[in-house]
Protein backbone atom coordinates (compact mmCIF):
# COMPACT_ATOMS: atom_id res chain seq x y z
CA UNK A 1 0.00 0.00 0.00
CA UNK A 2 1.59 3.01 -1.04
CA UNK A 3 1.44 6.22 1.45
CA UNK A 4 -0.14 9.07 -1.30
CA UNK A 5 -3.24 6.15 -2.73
CA UNK A 6 -7.07 6.61 -1.31
CA UNK A 7 -8.20 3.37 -1.43
CA UNK A 8 -12.35 2.51 -1.76
CA UNK A 9 -12.22 1.12 1.98
CA UNK A 10 -10.85 4.53 3.58
CA UNK A 11 -14.26 5.95 2.30
CA UNK A 12 -17.63 6.38 4.63
CA UNK A 13 -20.21 5.03 2.26
CA UNK A 14 -22.76 3.90 4.65
CA UNK A 15 -25.65 5.99 5.75
CA UNK A 16 -25.70 4.90 8.80
CA UNK A 17 -22.42 5.48 9.84
CA UNK A 18 -22.96 9.18 8.30
CA UNK A 19 -25.76 9.82 10.33
CA UNK A 20 -24.00 8.94 13.43
CA UNK A 21 -21.55 11.15 12.97
CA UNK A 22 -23.47 14.10 12.13
CA UNK A 23 -25.53 13.38 15.62
CA UNK A 24 -22.65 11.80 17.93
CA UNK A 25 -19.79 12.93 16.07
CA UNK A 26 -17.58 15.95 17.60
CA UNK A 27 -16.86 18.68 15.62
CA UNK A 28 -13.27 21.08 14.71
CA UNK A 29 -13.04 24.22 12.81
CA UNK A 30 -10.48 25.00 10.60
CA UNK A 31 -11.69 27.54 8.05
CA UNK A 32 -13.27 26.79 5.28
CA UNK A 33 -13.65 23.02 6.65
CA UNK A 34 -15.90 21.95 9.86
CA UNK A 35 -14.83 18.32 10.87
CA UNK A 36 -16.61 15.71 12.45
CA UNK A 37 -14.92 12.87 14.00
CA UNK A 38 -15.51 10.11 15.95
CA UNK A 39 -12.82 7.46 17.46
CA UNK A 40 -14.20 4.06 16.27
CA UNK A 41 -12.65 0.31 16.48
CA UNK A 42 -11.87 -2.06 14.19
CA UNK A 43 -11.67 -1.00 10.52
CA UNK A 44 -8.76 -1.91 8.05
CA UNK A 45 -7.48 1.54 7.85
CA UNK A 46 -6.73 4.04 10.67
CA UNK A 47 -9.01 6.68 9.19
CA UNK A 48 -12.13 5.94 7.24
CA UNK A 49 -13.46 9.69 5.67
CA UNK A 50 -16.56 11.40 3.83
CA UNK A 51 -16.19 14.66 1.96
CA UNK A 52 -19.00 16.78 1.10
CA UNK A 53 -19.82 20.33 0.11
CA UNK A 54 -23.41 21.84 1.23
CA UNK A 55 -25.88 22.29 -1.98
CA UNK A 56 -27.37 25.42 -0.32
CA UNK A 57 -24.19 27.29 -0.52
CA UNK A 58 -22.86 26.17 -3.72
CA UNK A 59 -25.67 25.63 -6.15
CA UNK A 60 -23.94 24.72 -9.31
CA UNK A 61 -23.02 20.78 -9.32
CA UNK A 62 -19.57 21.88 -11.08
CA UNK A 63 -18.24 23.74 -8.02
CA UNK A 64 -19.43 21.25 -4.99
CA UNK A 65 -17.23 18.75 -7.48
CA UNK A 66 -14.39 20.94 -7.67
CA UNK A 67 -14.13 21.77 -4.21
CA UNK A 68 -14.94 18.26 -3.24
CA UNK A 69 -12.05 16.72 -5.78
CA UNK A 70 -9.47 19.94 -4.26
CA UNK A 71 -10.66 18.81 -0.77
CA UNK A 72 -9.53 15.27 -1.25
CA UNK A 73 -6.50 15.58 -3.17
CA UNK A 74 -5.59 17.75 0.09
CA UNK A 75 -6.53 15.17 2.14
CA UNK A 76 -4.67 12.48 0.02
CA UNK A 77 -1.55 14.94 -0.11
CA UNK A 78 -1.49 14.32 3.95
CA UNK A 79 -2.91 11.27 4.85
CA UNK A 80 0.91 9.59 5.41
CA UNK A 81 1.35 12.16 8.34
CA UNK A 82 -1.91 12.06 9.82
CA UNK A 83 -1.75 7.63 9.82
CA UNK A 84 1.69 7.88 11.06
CA UNK A 85 0.12 10.08 14.20
CA UNK A 86 -2.64 7.85 14.17
CA UNK A 87 -0.53 4.65 14.33
CA UNK A 88 1.71 6.04 17.14
CA UNK A 89 -1.95 6.62 19.15
CA UNK A 90 -3.14 3.39 18.63
CA UNK A 91 -6.76 4.57 17.45
CA UNK A 92 -8.75 4.37 14.44
CA UNK A 93 -11.07 7.65 13.24
CA UNK A 94 -14.02 8.18 11.06
CA UNK A 95 -14.12 11.93 9.59
CA UNK A 96 -16.80 13.80 7.49
CA UNK A 97 -15.36 17.13 6.12
CA UNK A 98 -17.50 19.55 5.19
CA UNK A 99 -16.43 22.77 3.39
CA UNK A 100 -18.33 26.09 4.85
CA UNK A 101 -16.82 29.06 2.77
CA UNK A 102 -19.18 30.87 0.23
CA UNK A 103 -16.60 31.15 -2.61
CA UNK A 104 -13.88 28.93 -4.11
CA UNK A 105 -10.38 29.37 -2.56
CA UNK A 106 -7.46 28.06 -3.93
CA UNK A 107 -5.96 25.17 -4.13
CA UNK A 108 -2.97 25.59 -1.51
CA UNK A 109 -5.12 28.06 0.95
CA UNK A 110 -7.47 24.67 0.61
CA UNK A 111 -4.68 22.27 1.58
CA UNK A 112 -3.10 24.50 4.55
CA UNK A 113 -6.65 24.91 6.23
CA UNK A 114 -7.38 21.06 5.90
CA UNK A 115 -3.70 20.33 7.50
CA UNK A 116 -4.34 23.01 10.42
CA UNK A 117 -7.70 20.69 10.92
CA UNK A 118 -5.85 17.33 10.97
CA UNK A 119 -3.52 18.73 13.76
CA UNK A 120 -6.16 20.21 15.81
CA UNK A 121 -7.67 16.55 15.69
CA UNK A 122 -4.50 15.17 16.38
CA UNK A 123 -4.24 17.29 19.71
CA UNK A 124 -7.78 16.14 20.11
CA UNK A 125 -7.67 12.41 19.80
CA UNK A 126 -5.32 11.81 23.15
CA UNK A 127 -8.41 13.56 25.13
CA UNK A 128 -10.80 11.39 24.28
CA UNK A 129 -9.26 7.85 23.92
Amino acid sequence: MSGFSFHKGERITSRRILSSLFTQGKIIHSHPYRILYKVSLGGNYPASVAFSVPKRLFKRAVDRNLLKRRTREAYRLNKPYFYSHLHTLGCQVQLVILYQHNSIMDFQAMQDALRRGIEKLLQEIPRIH
